[in-house]
């Protein structure tokens, strides 16, 4: 029997988010919980590399075109707004950090940024976004039943991810308020960072 390839692409909403402060920054303590926190949007990633034209003489139909810098686009993170100690006010914590550091966190005589020489004042985290599989079309999937809870857990193997590296806030915002509405409050966060690398991981179904 012929081994059949799977054709389905993956599904984009189950992922998880987890953002990681750099060594030993307050910011950990800060905006704790920050690591675990769930999200229901990303969006942004994109990478656009910059064209340097090079005419030459004697070549008169078209210049050399040679590549310049990689520019990565923002990246965008909603959630919504949740009371404490649920970990809501973690994405503002790290605003308000960022913030500080400005000030020169924590002794007011400015900061490398860097997380050397001991200030411990990184502001700096890396962004790991990993995609799973869906049972609908993932055949190898594992099955976790618990009988003292009565409860059957899927364990989806990764199949995406995700890195994000040197990224910081670049803005922090909630949705508007209007007593008119039943909607739900929802913050955002728009990450700048440095640079994004992507692991595929092989699917070994067939």
């Amino acid at each position: 029997m012929a081994q059949v390839i799977r054709t389905d692409p993956l599904r984009n909403f189950k992922f998880r988010v987890q953002i990681n402060p750099t060594g030993d920054s307050p910011l950990a303590t800060m905006a704790k919980g920050i690591s675990d926190l769930g999200f229901a949007q990303m969006s942004g990633i994109a990478v656009t590399n910059e064209v340097i034209p090079y005419r030459e003489g004697g070549m008169n139909t078209h210049p050399h075109k040679m590549v310049g810098q990689s520019d990565f686009a923002p990246v965008s993170l909603a959630r919504g707004v949740f009371a404490a100690p649920t970990g809501g006010s973690a994405l503002y914590n790290w605003q308000e950090f960022l913030h500080s550091w400005q000030g020169g966190y924590p002794t007011g005589t400015g900061s490398a940024g860097n997380g050397t020489g001991g200030e411990g004042s990184e502001y700096r985290c890396s962004v790991t976004v990993t995609v799973f599989d869906h049972p609908v079309t993932e055949t190898g999937y594992a099955y976790d039943t618990d009988p003292a809870a009565g409860s059957t857990t899927v364990n989806l193997p990764p199949r995406l991810s995700l890195t994000l590296w040197n990224a910081w806030p670049g803005s922090f915002s909630i949705s508007d308020l209007n007593a008119g509405d039943n909607g739900i409050l929802i913050q955002q966060l728009q990450l700048h960072h440095e640079g994004f690398s992507m692991n595929w991981q092989p699917n070994t179904d067939g």
